[in-house]
């Protein structure tokens, strides 16, 4: 196995932990904002397993013995995460909240994508098993997530046209 900067490894770790952490805050807002149940309902699987990844990254940095995870690439995640609260706060429509949703989960499923090639490159055999399965759900969410938001903004232009005719 290549020499890891064990620095730079926890720091990426514990942004991601930061990230995780704030999509459980965002998932929770953003599903407050949307009265459809079903719609709500897959959010909230979305944000069950934003839990459990980070609960995961937490378990995994306490395997590698890391008690300090205030590092400076998860104090930035988390005003990050801070500033997307404020844009759920502010959005005034499903389509809305969707988009910021689907701003986050880019981001998110290209981070994993990112950690798990990291681990593979690394043949860090351990990281690959231990995070693989958060890339797979991450992808799931991406999925979903983009899905919801043609649905909803075809929904949209198609009430939107009903009205003007």
């Amino acid at each position: 196995m290549a020499h890891v900067n064990n620095n730079a490894l926890v720091d990426l770790l514990c942004e991601r932990l930061a990230v995780e952490t704030g999509g459980v805050d965002i998932y929770q807002a953003a599903i407050a904002k949307i009265d459809d149940p079903m719609l709500a309902a897959r959010l909230t699987h979305f944000m069950e397993e934003e839990a459990k990844h980070r609960d995961l990254l937490a378990a995994y940095l306490d395997k590698l013995g890391v008690e300090n995870r205030d590092t400076p690439s998860a104090r930035l995640a988390r005003m990050e995460g801070q500033a997307y609260m404020k844009l759920v706060g502010e959005s005034t429509t499903p389509v809305q909240v969707i988009n910021v949703l689907l701003t986050i989960e880019l981001m998110d499923e290209n981070a994993w994508e990112m950690i798990v090639n990291l681990g593979r490159d690394l043949h860090d055999d351990e990281m690959v098993r231990t995070l693989s399965g958060a890339l797979k759900e991450e992808k799931e969410h991406l999925r979903g997530v983009r899905g919801m938001m043609a649905a909803l903004t075809r929904e949209s232009l198609v009430v939107a046209d009903a009205i003007e005719q």
